[in-house]
């Protein structure tokens, strides 16, 4: 839609990027407060508009609040480039969501959230007495190789094993980190909670960005008592859901180990503050056919062991009731990701995004 705003009240924003690096929709965020100053916009009618005068999709963010607390669009921008929009009150279109989760209280209380590219889950309550009892932190990765979302339709045919032609599950998690989660690392071992998370709130759910806060009830790591809450979020487009995790105790400080199981792992590669590693489909009669799944953790300033307790996890020491921010994402070579090479190419467009972002002012 292209709206005539040369006569509508605007706010002008300018979106650089500093870096060598191209930018692929990466997420730029404005503080509500910032939008609110102009005059008569609401979450209702906000509109972000390109240089073109068309509109680009965008969320308000509430964070669980009950008032906005940002606007969020996504932008591509080449190296060094500097791209200006406008912000007016006009009439939005209807954006199709790409970011989505929710409870599934039908499965178990499994909690899980997908984009466009990617899918996961994680376990809750009813789990722990089921048939299957299993307490774990772990995340489970579901692979697509489809735009569309698929939570509904896969836990609605209850057959989300076998592929019927956009992506299945076939990661197997059991009580590891599965693909991304964290778990304090004391005297060489992990400390895994004592029960699924005990309360899922969904703060925020598209178009563009899902998240979701986690409360995990208090469980011992070497003698002392340790709460945790974990917020994921998940943002259109990209493969890599941000981690902020807060652990609070009597501690001073706490290792946290965060990334992933390693199975039939066939190549791993690591960086400064980044791992990456391609493994054989491991949930699977027939991984040839399944294909490889790709996995990446992203922690700035962590110590990165490639292998540990069967683990590949990045490790850092964080104080009571400091949140520990890290990255963790998938890919799968049937769905994006053709090869280790690409994978990597991938990590570091995540990492600059988390470390270098895109530069975001307010032309007064």
């Amino acid at each position: 839609m292209l709206l005539a705003a040369s006569c509508t009240p605007a706010l002008k924003v300018e979106v650089a990027n500093n870096t060598q690096l191209d930018r692929d929709d990466e997420t730029v965020e404005i503080a509500w407060s910032e939008v609110s100053a102009l005059k008569g916009v609401t979450p209702e009618n906000v509109v972000v508009l390109d240089n073109d005068k068309h509109q680009v999709p965008s969320q308000v963010l509430y964070r669980g609040e009950a008032e906005p607390q940002a606007l969020i669009f996504q932008t591509d921008a080449d190296a060094l480039e500097t791209k200006h929009f406008q912000i007016v009150a006009g009439t939005r279109e209807d954006y199709p969501a790409e970011a989505f989760g929710r409870a599934v209280p039908e499965r178990y209380d499994d909690y899980a959230w997908e984009n466009n590219k990617v899918a996961y889950r994680l376990y809750g309550p009813a789990l722990e007495t089921s048939p299957e009892k299993l307490v774990t932190p772990g995340i489970d990765v579901w692979v697509k190789c489809t735009d569309k979302l698929v939570i509904d339709e896969w836990y609605a045919k209850g057959d989300y094993h076998h592929n019927y032609g956009d992506g299945m599950d076939c990661y197997k998690v059991g009580v590891t980190l599965g693909s991304g989660a964290s778990v304090p690392f004391v005297d060489g071992k992990f400390w895994f909670m004592d029960h699924n998370y005990a309360t899922a709130r969904t703060l925020d759910n598209g178009p563009i960005r899902t998240t979701v806060e986690l409360t995990y009830a208090p469980f011992d790591v070497n003698g002392t008592q340790v709460s945790f809450v974990k917020t994921i979020s998940l943002d259109a487009n990209q493969r890599f859901n941000r981690m902020d995790n807060v652990y609070e105790g009597d501690f001073e400080e706490l290792p946290i180990a965060a990334g992933f199981v390693r199975h039939d792992v066939r190549q791993m590669m690591s960086g400064d503050d980044w791992m990456g590693m391609c493994e054989a489909a491991s949930d699977s009669k027939d991984p040839a056919r399944d294909g490889d799944i790709y996995l990446g953790v992203i922690l700035p300033g962590g110590e990165m062991l490639a292998d540990t307790l069967g683990h590949a996890v990045a490790v850092k020491s964080v104080k009571s009731g400091q949140t520990l921010t890290y990255y963790a994402g998938s890919g799968w070579s049937q769905g994006g990701v053709e090869g280790m090479g690409e994978w990597i190419e991938e990590i570091s467009e995540a990492e600059a995004a988390a470390t270098q972002p895109l530069r975001v002012t307010i032309v007064k």
